[in-house]
């Protein structure tokens, strides 16, 4: 009998150490969140006055492409702030690409291009019109965005240079309807050589605009470019984000954004008009390459917004009320991932800065210096990603 207990204590000593060992293996799964900072690594200053716009970086040559706001040229510069060409395609003339665009992009380091109404337009450096290409779909409508997305990209798939574009108003069913999030496309994928386009980064049938059953907004996709010929993609109510392949026109992964900053919102029926309310939406999406940084608004809801303005008239923004909704909706969290998982919040300590913003493949993104006083010049921020070991 006291061999029998003896043998039970052991067997249940060595069940207690293998546990033990189990949940401490586990243990060491754990992931570490760390922080990280953004820290200037360069900077590039171009004699100009008027306010210029970021368009867009080429990695290639350490260019960058400028919108002047109030001539409307595109600025071409080097990394010395030299200007190395400008043209104004929305004067009519042999450049000429319409009255207005919606986004301009490197042609890889072949050229530009720009994304006008109905058309893409191809252009060498200098500003001379290569070519003017139709777009892939036909359309009901188009749309200047007040988030500022990426509208066009350029990248390199089996040797040749194709183009990413959105397209905002595609022909389809009802904006508020599930027929149309599940079968709208919005990014298309050309190659201007062979005149071939393809839609491609499609909603998946688990996202939250295909799964949720009622109506929040159109879903429109904000992306950035990743090395090679991959893409980063977010929606502003989805819960993840997205990493496509387009050398296959793959999903390669769908990274959980953690749940304490995921979009929060209150969804109307489909059919019914007027807003959603949304608390916390995913802004924006820039990449260095191989990290991605996602912004994080707090907004006013739709409903406190429309009745602020009912109340307050024309400048409810200068009212009490307003400034005491801005403090208690308003703010911005910072995230970083990188193609495989998130990797913890991102912290800015690099004076002041404008909405204007671009990424690059070369380690590095591009923010706009903003000044308290006018100036004659323009400085522009190369940034990079550390981690914050403090």
């Amino acid at each position: 009998m006291k061999m029998r207990f003896k043998a039970l204590l052991l067997l249940i000593s060595v069940a207690l150490i293998l546990l033990v060992n189990s949940c401490g293996s586990k243990n060491n799964e754990i992931k570490v969140i760390k922080s990280y900072k953004a820290v200037i690594e360069d900077s590039v200053m171009i004699n100009r006055l008027s306010r210029v716009k970021l368009l867009d970086y080429n990695a290639y040559e350490n260019e960058l492409l400028l919108h002047d706001r109030q001539t409307r040229e595109i600025i071409l510069i080097d990394k010395k702030g030299e200007i190395i060409s400008k043209f104004n395609p929305h004067v009519e003339g042999p450049s000429y690409a319409g009255d207005y665009d919606f986004g301009w992009s490197f042609y890889e380091n072949k050229g530009l291009v720009c994304h006008s109404s109905y058309y893409f337009y191809q252009f060498d450096k200098q500003g001379n019109l290569i070519a003017k290409h139709p777009y892939p779909v036909e359309v009901s409508s188009l749309w200047l965005l007040d988030y500022d997305p990426v509208m066009i990209d350029s990248y390199t798939k089996n040797g040749e240079v194709e183009v990413l574009a959105f397209i905002t108003g595609p022909v389809g069913p009802r904006y508020n309807s599930q027929a149309y999030q599940d079968s709208v496309n919005m990014l298309y994928a050309m190659n201007f050589n062979t005149g071939s386009s393809k839609p491609v980064m499609k909603k998946q049938p688990n996202s939250v605009y295909r799964s949720l059953g009622k109506f929040v907004d159109r879903g429109w996709p904000t992306i950035a470019k990743l090395k090679t010929s991959k893409f980063a993609q977010v929606f502003s109510i989805d819960t993840s984000v997205y990493i496509f392949d387009l050398d296959k026109d793959e999903l390669v992964n769908a990274i959980a954004i953690p749940k304490e900053f995921q979009p929060i919102y209150e969804p109307n029926e489909f059919g019914v008009r007027g807003e959603a309310d949304i608390y916390r939406r995913n802004a924006s999406i820039i990449s260095t390459g191989e990290l991605m940084w996602v912004q994080v608004y707090g907004t006013i809801p739709a409903s406190i917004e429309k009745e602020l303005k009912r109340n307050g008239g024309d400048n409810y923004r200068e009212t009490f009320e307003y400034t005491q909704a801005v403090k208690k909706y308003i703010n911005t969290t910072d995230l970083l991932f990188d193609e495989n998982e998130f990797l913890g919040e991102l912290k800015f300590d690099i004076g002041l800065t404008s909405y204007d913003k671009v990424g690059g493949t070369d380690g590095s993104f591009w923010l706009h210096r903003n000044y308290e006083d006018e100036r004659d010049y323009q400085t522009f921020l190369k940034v990079k990603i550390v981690e914050d070991k403090r």
